[in-house]
């Protein structure tokens, strides 16, 4: 009767046990998102599920969608043309993280939550995207912009260049040129 007793204590701890990990300690990972704990262990990557166990390790979850951020340029702030001419400008650059294997970087340099944000993107970003557009803006004659907007693209995307901190440049897209 005992040992009996002690079988079933064994196996209702067991069953505790395994609902204890279920619930607390799986983390799942949406589609979209990676997953990125770190604490014990250091950190570990991951786009599916994992087990996270309270007070030894830190979740978080890190948005890997592409992200659009609008740079426009009008009126006494348009970018003069190398024929000397004013020209206003919106575009709109399409970033995400550049894959799994530096969603880490991102996540140690600007961290998770701030890697989703788009006004931190913005002003991450601004500043590289503008002297982009200015370059690209300055070898292009201001008849050739309007005609050959796919030149333009290319010029803008060779003076953003690959170093963007862990993100890739997707695409770049025109939405306004006058």
């Amino acid at each position: 009767m005992t040992i009996i007793a002690v079988i079933i204590g064994a196996v209702v701890f067991l069953l505790v046990l395994i609902l204890f990990h279920v619930v607390f300690c799986l983390k799942r990972v949406r589609p979209g998102e990676v997953g990125v704990r770190t604490g014990f262990g250091g950190m570990v990557v991951t786009e599916h599920w994992i087990f996270c166990y309270p007070l030894l390790h830190r979740w978080d979850t890190m948005d890997i969608q592409v992200k659009k951020l609008e740079v426009a340029r009008k009126g006494k702030d348009g970018l003069i043309c190398r024929d000397n001419i004013r020209v206003d400008i919106e575009v709109s650059f399409y970033l995400r993280v550049r894959g799994i294997e530096n969603v880490g970087q991102v996540a140690e340099t600007v961290g998770c939550g701030a890697a989703s944000d788009l006004d931190f993107l913005r002003d991450m970003f601004e500043d590289k995207f503008l002297d982009a557009l200015g370059a690209a803006v300055k070898q292009m004659d201001s008849d050739k912009l309007f005609t050959d907007r796919s030149q333009f693209r290319e010029l803008i995307v060779k003076e953003i260049g690959e170093d963007l901190n862990g993100y890739r440049l997707e695409d770049v897209a025109i939405s306004y040129l006058e």
